[in-house]
């Protein structure tokens, strides 16, 4: 029997739909998914699109075969004209080669390495906080997790710049809202949202090169180990694909990348405690037992086992990635259906977490979902892999998923030791689609001490 051809939304001449998806990309995701099932097809002003929710297409896709599937520019302009030949947008053998270069910044002694770094700053940060403080959340945690990656996976310092940069991804960021219908304006036509854009890419790129001259600057002799002296070195024997273009294009990449999923992750968690106030109970019981009024340690990290659930289920409801994509280099079958060749493939985290075919009550925080006696009533074991994929799949799972995993842990412990953080809104956050899941600032919360 043949594969069935996919279903969809008609959408309008020209522009298909593209302004149904703009007006609330959540939404239209979700209400794809439910009305046309685990593979829909619907038009775009970039060309066709396939929307796939069904965890073992989506296993193929990412991991199984993987081969035939790669990461697409979907704008001509995009993620690519912005971050180059980095490790999130390169292909093939280069793109091997250089994970290949950077994977030992992230690997388990490394880790341990940088914790003193993450508790260090977080602690600083808390201390700045006093009973009663009203604290935009979500800036905070992004100027220190972006200090945070400067310091431990590039060896730098920021000398205090966290602000401007932060602003400067900012307005980077805006550049990709998915509810904003601007967005299939070219880079190159001046509205205020491409001036800005600009702007604070030339921004990024100062900085850029001031982390890679200090990374330069630095004694080989005592190298550390990050990722930015990984490349460095690979550059000084000789490797003729890591010039300064590539250090640029590494080093912006991770500057990115590194530091806006776990603010996000951070973010979501500290919301989600402080709607939930018997699990920010056990969450501070946990910490009073396991830290016993001290700062967190590497060796720590490991005992937070109930930390460590909340950061996955605040990822399950919140995925800072919401949706991930891949082009098609050949006809597949997929889901039980035919997936042509050059198509655009969207695997929505968003819609997958919350699907409850795989998740009871799925819209509820529940921590107790990833206890390893299985305290939920749905085990683990008999969920697909893919239900869950806050890190991407396959080859390409995200390099940093284990620092990001340990910082979001020891972060949430320094500060959460301090302080209950108390939402002051009324209804939960906006959320704005751009490369990532982001708040509609400010997000705002009392800083109350323990």
């Amino acid at each position: 029997m043949a594969d069935r051809q996919p279903r969809g939304p008609t959408g309008l001449p020209v522009v298909g739909s593209s302004l149904d998806f703009a007006a609330d990309p959540l939404e239209f995701m979700e209400r794809c998914a439910r009305e046309y099932g685990d593979l829909v097809q619907f038009d775009t002003v970039n060309g066709e699109v396939y929307l796939l929710t069904d965890p073992e297409g989506i296993e193929r896709v990412l991991s199984t075969n993987d081969r035939n599937y790669r990461k697409p520019d979907l704008d001509g302009e995009g993620l690519d004209g912005l971050l180059g030949d980095g490790l999130l947008t390169s292909e093939g053998d280069h793109w091997l080669r250089q994970r290949k270069r950077i994977q030992p910044a992230f690997h388990r002694e490394q880790l341990d390495r940088y914790a003193e770094t993450i508790v260090e700053d977080a602690r600083r940060l808390a201390e700045t906080w006093h009973d009663g403080d009203v604290v935009e959340v979500d800036q905070a945690m992004s100027r220190l997790t972006l200090r945070i990656v400067v310091e431990t996976v590039l060896g730098a310092e920021l000398g205090g710049m966290e602000r401007e940069i932060s602003d400067a991804l900012t307005d980077v960021g805006q550049r990709f809202r998915s509810d904003d219908v601007r967005t299939i304006v070219p880079d190159r036509v001046p509205i205020p949202r491409n001036v800005r854009y600009r702007l604070g890419e030339r921004r990024l790129e100062r900085v850029v090169r001031d982390i890679i001259r200090q990374g330069k600057r630095s004694d080989s002799e005592s190298d550390d180990g990050d990722m930015l002296s990984l490349l460095l070195e690979a550059r000084e024997a000789g490797t003729t694909d890591v010039d300064d273009e590539q250090l640029r294009d590494e080093v912006l990449t991770m500057l990115l990348a590194g530091h806006d999923t776990t603010a996000l992750t951070l973010t979501y968690s500290w919301y989600l405690l402080s709607e939930h106030p018997d699990v920010e109970r056990k969450f501070h019981a946990e910490l009073d037992s396991v830290l016993d009024g001290r700062d967190p340690t590497a060796a720590d990290a490991a005992e937070l086992d109930y930390t460590e659930q909340v950061v996955k289920e605040a990822m399950r409801l919140y995925p800072p990635v919401y949706t991930v994509y891949r082009e098609a280099l050949e006809d597949d079958s997929v889901a039980g259906f035919h997936l042509s060749s050059g198509r655009i493939v969207s695997m929505p985290q968003w819609v997958v977490h919350r699907d409850p075919r795989w998740w009871d009550d799925p819209e509820e925080f529940r921590p107790q979902r990833w206890n390893a006696e299985g305290e939920n009533e749905r085990d683990g074991d008999d969920r697909p892999a893919y239900a869950y994929y806050p890190f991407g799949g396959g080859p390409r799972r995200c390099v940093g998923e284990g620092f990001a995993m340990r910082e979001a842990k020891l972060v949430l412990a320094t500060v959460g030791r301090r302080f209950s953080l108390d939402y002051r809104g009324h209804e939960p956050p906006e959320l704005i689609p751009m490369v990532t899941l982001h708040p509609e600032p400010p997000v705002e919360f009392e800083a109350r001490g323990r």
